[in-house]
């Protein structure tokens, strides 16, 4: 009887053991998923400080006039202040070619083949789902205003190559990180076929905030803000898949999976940088002194040498 009770004893020991270790693993596997979901985008205040007068949900006419309101500020002090008439007129021009290229910089997405389908912003918008976008030039970026049913959800921010270093995304992540605080870092394919990006990563509570590396395929970096409620409701809005592509995008599906000018308007200066998505520096801006074969092997060594430190009187991204 005794022996019967001990084996009994010892049958029953062995599967309180089993079952703990069970329980364990459950519990271990639980905080691995946990630690997983754990490792978010850090928050950001200053995303809702460099958005500023542009609200997700803007329509397009209410962006424009935030545009639009910006030069009339900018130029009325300087006219009034000039006694020059010659000058008076010049500044009166130049701040009517501005409100021009706001107004005309504005492109529906309705189906209608523009030279954008085939940019760097292939795969940020998609055709036939109500979508447009609104192109505002500064001083030294392109801006690009998306809207889906009227209203206003993204903003691409694309640095001049002039602004940044090239194929050097410590600079660039310095200077933002600086500005925005410690991010979440990124690295993979964008799209289907596109290749290896990396990028930096942010949120605050209505927007996510990406800064990406697009040097290695078109020679600038960029900044792409997001209206996380778009983006959660994405693919109903999208109702109409894209032709020319699965339509997917890494910083829309990470969000949206459990893991982690007038149309095509006919300015000739940049159509090529339509196509080739390379960003060009103002062309108001002065030219810059002819490289020679010596001051460009300097211009080498020097950019490979160290991180460049960038002085916050030169911060391109005091603008925001």
């Amino acid at each position: 009887m005794r022996r019967v009770l001990s084996r009994l004893s010892m049958v029953l020991l062995a599967i309180a053991v089993c079952a703990a270790g069970a329980t364990g693993a459950a519990a271990d596997k639980k905080k691995a998923k946990g630690g997983k979901k754990a490792a978010e985008a850090p928050a950001s205040a200053e995303i809702a400080k460099s958005l500023a007068d542009v609200k997700w949900g803007m329509s397009k006419d209410e962006v424009e006039k935030v545009f639009i309101e910006k030069i009339k500020t900018k130029y009325k002090p300087l006219i009034a202040k000039t006694k020059d008439a010659v000058e008076e007129d010049r500044l009166r021009q130049v701040a009517k070619q501005e409100l021009s290229r706001i107004r005309e910089g504005y492109v529906e997405f309705d189906g209608k083949s523009t030279g954008w389908d085939v940019s760097f912003l292939k795969g940020e918008f998609s055709q036939k789902n109500d979508e447009a976008m609104l192109v505002v030039r500064d001083e030294n970026s392109q801006n690009f205003y998306f809207f889906i049913g009227g209203k206003l959800w993204k903003w691409y921010k694309a640095f001049d190559a002039s602004v940044f270093p090239a194929n050097n995304f410590g600079t660039f992540a310095g200077a933002v990180q600086r500005r925005f605080g410690d991010a979440k870092e990124g690295k993979g394919e964008l799209r289907k076929g596109a290749g290896e990006h990396q990028w930096l990563e942010w949120q605050d509570k209505e927007t996510r905030l990406r800064a990406v590396d697009e040097t290695d395929f078109y020679g600038f970096y960029c900044l792409v803000f997001e209206s996380k409620d778009t983006l959660g409701n994405l693919a109903k809005l999208r109702t109409v898949e894209d032709d020319k592509g699965d339509g997917k995008h890494a910083l829309v599906e990470a969000v949206t999976t459990d893991d982690t000018a007038a149309e095509d308007s006919d300015d000739s200066s940049n159509i090529v940088d339509r196509l080739t998505g390379k960003i060009r520096k103002r062309e108001d801006a002065e030219a810059p002194a002819e490289e020679t074969a010596s001051t460009k092997g300097k211009k080498s060594k020097k950019t490979a040498a160290a991180e460049p430190v960038i002085a916050d009187e030169d911060d391109p991204l005091s603008g925001l």
